[in-house]
Order: structure tokens, then sequence, then C-alpha cells
């Protein structure tokens, strides 16, 4: 009777044993489950955001600038940031960039149209960042009161957001706020 009650108990206790290792492998599947229904941090292709903004809203005539050129006027280097974003004391901090795409039309000058796009380096002073931009569209804004003709509109309705390490701001006639749509939908 006595070897019968060993054998129980050592069954019982072989049984629980697997139980309890049963358990960790559920929990340990449960976990890495979990892990991967994390959201990954979006990569957005900056050139292929701007190449596609420039196409739906037909925009010609300016200057396209993106990290990845290394031919001259074909990115951003001192003295256009400078003359872009930045004034004679002061400008935006490029070291903090990652990348970007930016456009630019200067062509017609009573028809303000332009947007950036950029990737911001982890820690980069993103405010500041957003301070410039903010800057340059209030000048245009501020410089339009001695064009009359000046087609004011997408510089009061112009766009400046943060997510998630990108920064984007548009002045688009008609676009501005699709463009922050589509591209806030590319976090979701």
């Amino acid at each position: 009777m006595e070897k019968f009650l060993i054998a129980v108990l050592s069954l019982i206790l072989a049984l629980s044993l697997c139980a309890c290792g049963g358990d960790e492998q559920a929990s340990e599947s449960g976990t890495s489950q979990s892990v991967s229904d994390e959201k990954q941090p979006v990569s957005l292709d900056l050139d292929a955001e701007a190449s596609a903004i420039i196409a739906k809203y037909s925009l010609s005539g300016g200057k396209s600038y993106s990290s990845k050129s290394t031919t001259a006027g074909e990115y951003l280097d001192e003295d256009l940031i400078r003359s872009y974003y930045g004034d004679a004391a002061a400008m935006p901090n490029f070291d903090e960039v990652e990348g970007y795409a930016v456009y630019i039309d200067e062509s017609k000058p009573i028809k303000p149209s332009e947007f950036g796009i950029f990737k911001m380096k982890d820690g980069a002073n993103t405010e500041e960042f957003m301070l410039f931009l903010k800057a340059r569209i209030d000048l245009k804004i501020q410089n339009a009161k001695a064009y009359p003709s000046m087609d004011t509109e997408p510089l009061k309705t112009a766009i400046f957001t943060e997510k998630d390490g990108y920064i984007w701001y548009a002045v688009v006639k008609g676009g501005n706020a699709d463009i922050d749509k589509a591209l806030k939908e590319k976090f979701e």
C-alpha cells in the first residue's frame, strides 16, 4: 500500500510539474504575442511622400530639396537653411535632423506654396525647430500686407505638426488640412 501511495504521489507531483511548465510556455507565448502586437515605429520615405504631395497638388516651378541628395542645389546647405528658415543671427539646428524632403516655390511670389517633412534625431529640440518654421510663415504673412494681391489663404491656414519624431509643415493652396491628415494616417 505504501508503494502504491508513493507511486500516486509521484504521479501527482509529475503532473503538477508538467502543468507548471505548460503555464510558463503559455505565459511566454502570451508575452511574445503581446510584443508582436505592439505598434512598430513608422518609417516614412520622405522623398516618396514629398513626390506624392507634389503630384497630387500639381506643384511646379518650385525647388525640391532632399537630405538623400549629394548634388549641390538639391540639398539644403547652410546658406539655404539660413535663407529659408533662419535670419542673420540664428537658424534651426539641422544637426538634429536625420532626414528631410522640402519643396519651396518662389517662382510665383503672390501664390506661396511650400512644405517640408523632417525626420528628427532622438532627443532633438523639436520645439525650437517648429518655432523657426512658424517664424518663416509669420514673416511671409507680415510681408503680404505690402502686396494686397498676394493669396494669403495658404499662409493663414498653414499646418505645423510633430508626430513620433517627425515634423512637417504645409503651405499649399487648398491642401494644408489634407496633407496633414494623410501624413497623420501613416502613424495609425
